[in-house]
């Protein structure tokens, strides 16, 4: 389990998928309530907003996209009207969930429930193949265009894990583009550190893909923070290493453009202050 990805002191993109093994899917959640509380909050939204309709999915495959959440989430807690039963099953959970379908040679985002978006919208990318659904994001070509490849090797050796990240300058799990009515824009966006009032996350993804059937494979994401003063010097100086080591494409991606000298002259001080202490 890879919970220190800055630790070569570079930040890469890439498909670093290992077995799952023993470990859940669904891992257990100390701080549940925060998650469910998110989900809760993100339904007053619109329930549409955040989980559209399926594309391409027929009413069998349905049934057996729920039938494996039902093995997998044997415990629910959460009362309310739901779309439908996958609705009801993933309220249930910190992750968000979704179902890749290939067929005919092909790939594509069938399914999408997303109560906490990092910045990016589900109407966007259902129906759209792998390489399509991650245009925006930098570097990723190569493993976009090797998704059919990966999701057959998925099929063939079971499920599998990887760990995605970035710094975030709050720990917000909702970051849906819209805000919701009556919300500022440039109070829902984020992205914008203060040297005044300075606040730094790492924030993480522990994503899991894992066979349904011959055409359908389950992707879940679960997103963490830590903030970033409460971890070791050393932690400090590779994130450090890590900002400075992303190209203005991924520095656009990330929303850090226009903030980086700022964040890396005060995460430079608290490695500072840091030494001092010792």
């Amino acid at each position: 389990m890879n919970d220190r990805p800055w630790q070569n002191g570079k930040f890469i993109i890439t498909a670093g998928l290992k077995p799952l093994e023993a470990r859940p899917i669904f891992l257990p959640e100390p701080e549940l309530t925060r998650y469910l509380q998110n989900k809760i909050q993100a339904r007053t939204e619109g329930i549409d907003k955040h989980y559209p309709d399926s594309v391409g999915l027929t009413f069998s495959e349905l049934e057996l996209i729920t039938h494996k959440l039902r093995t997998l989430i044997p415990k629910t807690l959460y009362e309310g009207i739901f779309k439908d039963e996958i609705d009801f099953l993933i309220s249930q959970v910190p992750e968000d969930f979704s179902v890749w379908k290939m067929e005919d040679g092909k790939e594509w985002l069938a399914l999408i429930h997303l109560m906490s978006p990092n910045h990016w919208d589900a109407h966007k990318k259902i129906g759209k193949s792998f390489l399509d659904s991650h245009a925006p994001i930098p570097h990723i070509d190569a493993i976009s265009k090797a998704a059919p490849k990966m999701f057959e090797q998925i099929q063939k050796r079971g499920a599998m894990e990887r760990f995605a990240w970035g710094v975030a300058t709050d720990n917000r799990l909702n970051h849906h583009p819209i805000p919701p009515i009556g919300m500022p824009m440039e109070e829902w966006q984020g992205r914008s550190f203060d040297p005044l009032n300075p606040k730094l996350f790492i924030r993480m993804e522990r994503q899991t893909l894992f066979p349904i059937s011959e055409k359908l494979i389950g992707f879940t994401i679960k997103t963490t923070f830590t903030d970033v003063e409460t971890l070791p010097v050393e932690d400090l100086k590779l994130i450090n290493q890590c900002i400075e080591s992303m190209d203005e494409a991924i520095l656009k991606y990330k929303g850090l453009i226009q903030d980086k000298d700022n964040i890396l002259g005060w995460l430079s001080s608290l490695t500072q202050e840091s030494t001092l202490a010792l």
